[in-house]
């Protein structure tokens, strides 16, 4: 655990503290929401993996667990390498008609498109 004098000091710890703002808000929303809809409409249910990763992946964790590893790590070059993640580029290059939002937006998709294809067409 930190020292508090030790963050009180430190730069990195000032510029990055946890904002209890509306974006904050708006996160824990989007937990509560999914939850009390799920709840509501009785489809709740605790899984380790949706059946289509079952299907394509197989029943071993383990295996599931380092494809999903994987994927985050290339989402999070992806989203280092474009000084964003591709949702904000494309849906904010959208709304403001920004050709280099279409382009990067219209790739994405096509993405998205192939390689979903190269995973679970195979089964």
């Amino acid at each position: 655990m930190a020292s508090p004098d030790h963050v009180e000091k430190n730069e990195y710890y000032n510029k990055t503290r946890v904002k209890f703002d509306w974006q904050f808000l708006l996160v824990i929303g989007i937990a509560l929401g999914a939850l009390v809809s799920s709840l509501t409409d009785k489809s709740f249910k605790f899984e380790a993996s949706p059946p289509i990763w079952r299907e394509r992946f197989g029943k071993k964790v383990w295996v599931r667990a380092i494809g999903g590893i994987l994927g985050g790590i290339v989402l999070i070059f992806g989203a280092r390498l474009a000084s964003g993640c591709p949702s904000g580029h494309g849906l904010s290059g959208w709304m403001q008609m920004s050709m280099a939002g279409y382009v990067a937006l219209i790739f994405f998709f096509i993405g998205g498109i192939i390689l979903a294809n190269l995973i679970y067409r195979g089964k």
